[in-house]
């Protein structure tokens, strides 16, 4: 669901409005709307939601928190990294959309408990960027560090709401 206002809230529309921070206002605004429906069913002694729905809201404050908003952080963190590239061939944001789907499919099997399975998302990345890492030393440098934040990401963010 989040992923779709994302994507949504990232297309033509918001360039159209010329606004750059309605992504990042409407992924903050969502989850503040979870947490706090969610801190009010812990809190409340009355039965407000059941432990189903408990869970499926500490899922999407989960899968809400690892998606858009790492990329935001990211962005702001290790933008100074990022290697100039004059790849015509290249498709704008195809990186942060990656990053962001690297991250759902990592947040799966950490709930699944297949921390092993991780490896195989850097695997798959790593033959289809092998050329470009091989070749370009800087390159290689700032995919390891997107990489590396992704996982720290999402393990971090698995062990504050789940642990």
């Amino acid at each position: 669901m989040s992923l779709g206002v994302w994507y949504i809230l990232d297309s033509d529309y918001v360039q159209i409005l010329g606004n750059k921070y309605i992504t990042v206002i409407s992924n903050i605004i969502l989850i503040i709307l979870i947490i706090t429906i969610y801190s009010f069913n812990i809190d409340s002694k009355e039965v407000f939601i059941n432990s189903n729905m408990s869970n499926i809201l500490r899922l999407l404050l989960f899968f809400s928190i690892i998606g858009k908003p790492v990329n935001e952080i990211f962005k702001t963190l290790f933008s100074r990294f990022q290697v100039a590239q004059n790849d015509e061939t290249l498709v704008q944001g195809a990186g942060a959309v990656v990053g962001v789907l690297e991250r759902l499919i990592m947040g799966i099997f950490v709930l699944m408990g297949q921390f092993a399975a991780i490896g195989l998302i850097f695997t798959a990345k790593s033959v289809a960027r092998y050329n470009k890492i091989s070749e370009n030393q800087s390159f290689a440098e700032y995919y390891l560090i997107g990489s590396l934040f992704s996982m720290i990401s999402v393990l971090v963010t698995y062990i504050l709401l789940y642990l």
